[in-house]
């Protein structure tokens, strides 16, 4: 058990088991995987918007941690294509 295991039970949006599926498919470099889950998710909108919600959360959250405004986070990720971590 980590700690993470510890923080309370909130109810995931809508999506989110399909979009971390993805992501986990994503990082692994393994596009039919990734296809798979996505052509046989219940609905595939779902985990689109979760998908999208977790990235604005990383996002936010690396503008936090880093000390700068959020919107100077979304302005990098704009202008170079990466995630500023």
């Amino acid at each position: 058990m980590t700690a993470l295991d510890d923080e309370p039970a909130v109810a995931p949006i809508p999506g989110f088991d399909t979009a971390i599926a993805m992501a986990e498919a994503a990082s692994c470099g393994n596009v039919s995987w990734w296809n798979s889950i996505r052509t046989h998710a219940g609905d595939p909108a779902a985990g689109e918007y979760a998908a999208s919600v977790l990235l604005a959360e990383l996002l936010t959250s690396s503008a936090h941690r880093s000390g700068i405004a959020v919107a100077d986070v979304w302005d990098v990720a704009r202008r170079t294509g990466r995630l500023p971590l």
